[in-house]
């Protein structure tokens, strides 16, 4: 089989790399399975994207072909996870208590983007909105809402000391 990689689209004002945006990028580099997906972070025209560049281990439609619906529910949650820690004071590495997938139409073998908006973030959870496209990002191919848990100090420490 042929690979199905292509070469990120650039649209408009995202071609600044995560050199740009060194919290987001540095948050998804310590996520194993965000690395295994080759996450990048870009500067658009109205803030921090996600880019998911397009690989044949994505592809879980060869017909199609069309990304596997679990890559794109992954790209939702990371999405979501590292904005929801980015705008945390304490750095707390957020849980997913909750999450909601809705799959519009089929995600062809390319580029894919995401955007998170917080639509609350709170002391102790946060709920994000986010949005998954490609090409044209008014022409959704997933959303999604999330919601985390921001842990206590006091729950992150039990949870380094193993009690």
């Amino acid at each position: 089989m042929s690979t199905t990689g292509d070469s990120a689209q650039p649209i408009s004002g995202a071609g600044e790399s995560g050199k740009e945006c060194p919290d987001w990028q540095a948050l998804l580099e310590r996520i194993p399975y965000a690395r295994h997906l080759g996450l990048e972070v870009q500067r658009g025209d109205a803030g921090v994207l996600v880019h998911l560049p397009c690989r044949e281990a994505l592809i879980g439609n060869f017909m199609l072909p069309a990304l596997h619906g679990g890559v794109l529910g992954a790209l939702i949650e990371l999405t979501a996870r590292v904005a929801a820690q980015s705008q945390d004071t304490e750095t707390r590495c957020p849980r997913i208590l909750d999450s909601h997938i809705n799959y519009l139409r089929s995600a062809k073998a390319r580029s894919t983007f995401a955007r998170a908006d917080i639509v609350r973030q709170g002391r102790r959870t946060s709920l994000v909105q986010v949005t998954c496209w490609q090409g044209d990002e008014n022409k959704p191919i997933a959303t999604g809402q999330v919601q985390l848990l921001l842990p206590t100090m006091a729950a992150q420490q039990e949870d380094r000391h193993g009690h």
